[in-house]
């Protein structure tokens, strides 16, 4: 059986879309698929050498990925750039298609099945929804976690693959002004992170632990006393690791999952995305405000790291795979 993920990823775009399609990928290839990347030949840097690179420009992207996804079995779509109208022009072409999505903002569009880890509602023409945290996504470690650590004792601080906004440093900088201690901090940096070297530089000038480009985080998770994070698909791991967390929000599509999780009061959020950047130092030092607050609050961690751990389990992608793999093996 084949399959065909549609995703890019970039220093803009993120590396998000591209790790949950991996996890996916994982899962699929133990079921005995075989998977392909298909990649904008724009974010090549961002690929691997066995991916398909289409394009250059966005309608032959488009073009040329149609083309393709009739010669496979199943079709992932994992990308903000195609339209309802252009999912349901690629459902015609490909019935059995999963569409991955975060904020049910494209209005009504068909596909097989719909893939979303939140709770949303989609029209009829979806045939097939999978929503729900019980979805979500997450890396292979994850399905081999052992025992959490009884203490942590580190606050976590990641920022995405490539911390878009560059707020690693500006965090740093207030954390320290604030009287955090420097022993307490964990800084883990994706492998394509902006501003790397000055992190890296200020880490090691102030004695602060990093890590850079780590194939596995479980373990800086299961250290962790809380998180200062981005909001994309690593929310799903802290939940499942039980890490209370104060969320930076980088990115539009990162509106509806906090919506649904902050309530639930095992995190909190300071927005980012949509402020100019002489606003973004006062949100920083709001954001550390938080975390100050919360570190101490010893009663708000032990609650919130139970509702956490209640709300993913580590076997999302196994079970979309399976889910899926038998509607192949019955028909």
């Amino acid at each position: 059986m084949k399959l065909l993920v549609r995703a890019d990823a970039s220093v803009e775009i993120g590396m998000g879309h591209r790790v949950r399609c991996q996890a996916l990928v994982h899962s699929f290839n133990e079921l005995g698929w075989h998977c392909q990347f298909v990649v904008d030949r724009r974010y090549q840097a961002f690929a691997s050498q066995q991916d398909c690179l289409i394009g250059g420009e966005s309608e032959g992207c488009k073009s040329e990925f149609l083309a393709l996804a009739r010669q496979v079995d199943l079709v992932v779509l994992d990308h903000y750039g195609y339209s309802a109208e252009e999912i349901t022009e690629l459902h015609q072409y490909q019935p059995n298609l999963l569409v991955l999505d975060d904020m049910n903002d494209r209005g009504e569009f068909s596909c097989k099945w719909l893939l979303n880890p939140l709770k949303e509602t989609y029209s009829q023409r979806v045939e097939l929804p999978l929503t729900g945290s019980s979805y979500a996504l997450l890396r292979p470690t994850f399905q081999h976690v052992e025992e959490h650590v009884s203490n942590p004792e580190q606050l976590l601080i990641t920022l995405g693959g490539t911390d878009p906004l560059t707020l690693t440093l500006p965090i740093l900088n207030a954390l320290l002004a604030s009287g955090f201690p420097t022993k307490d901090i964990q800084v883990l940096l994706g492998a394509n992170a902006k501003n790397a070297d000055q992190v890296i530089k200020f880490c090691n000038d102030n004695s602060i632990a990093f890590e850079q480009g780590l194939a596995d985080v479980t373990p800086l998770m299961k250290q962790a006393k809380m998180a200062i994070s981005a909001a994309g698909g690593t929310l799903f791991e802290l939940a499942c690791m039980g890490v209370p967390t104060v969320f930076a929000q980088v990115a539009d599509n990162q509106t509806r999952s906090l919506e649904q999780h902050v309530p639930l009061d095992w995190c909190r959020s300071i927005r980012f995305d949509n402020v100019p950047e002489e606003v973004r130092q006062q949100r920083v030092e709001q954001l550390v405000e938080d975390v100050n607050r919360c570190w101490l609050d010893i009663e708000w961690q032990e609650n919130a790291r139970k509702t956490a751990r209640s709300l993913v389990d580590c076997d999302g992608a196994n079970r979309v795979a399976k889910t899926i793999n038998s509607y192949f093996a019955a028909s």
